[in-house]
């Protein structure tokens, strides 16, 4: 009986704790996008990104950055593709936080609220700091969930080493 019972207790510490690694849900996506952001890894960040994902863009976030005149979408990679090397560029680092607020799951599509807190430090030491509101809609893939669209609340600032748009441009 005594090695019945210590046989159990043994199977069960060995094997009762081997639960099979869960995939990264929609908030994780979220985390793991804004994480390769800071990290500078730009390439790990684009690959969270669904086929066909879309930028929304209300407004300019950098003074001096055009927006375009196709609307307010724009092709998530694409976006992501030319403002990704400008700040890793014009900055000693650049951080970003979400702090998750919401999260629902609806079958293979999921939202994600975030109050995302950002941090930049230009090349000669200077610090900017924004908090604003993003919402991320997921879709579930066959390689798992991936960002098919951001949008934010964030208002423009000033950014050192952005172009500077000629007047009129617009």
């Amino acid at each position: 009986m005594r090695q019945s019972l210590t046989a159990i207790l043994l199977f069960i510490i060995l094997f009762g704790t081997t639960a099979p690694a869960a995939e990264p849900g929609p908030a994780d996506v979220v985390k793991a996008f804004n994480s390769a952001i800071t990290e500078r890894k730009l390439d790990a960040a684009l690959a969270h990104f669904a086929s066909g994902s879309v930028q929304y863009t209300l407004r300019a976030a950098h003074a001096g950055v055009p927006t375009g005149d196709a609307g307010i979408t724009s092709d998530l990679k694409a976006h992501w593709s030319m403002i990704g090397p400008v700040v890793i560029g014009a900055t000693a680092s650049y951080k970003r936080v979400p702090e998750i607020l919401d999260s629902r799951v609806d079958g293979d599509l999921a939202t994600v609220w975030a109050q995302t807190s950002s941090e930049s430090v230009d090349r000669n030491g200077k610090v900017q700091q924004s908090k604003f509101s993003e919402v991320y809609l997921l879709v579930k893939t066959a390689g798992g969930w991936q960002i098919g669209a951001m949008a934010d609340n964030r208002g423009t600032s000033a950014f050192a080493g952005a172009p500077i748009e000629p007047a009129g441009s617009r």
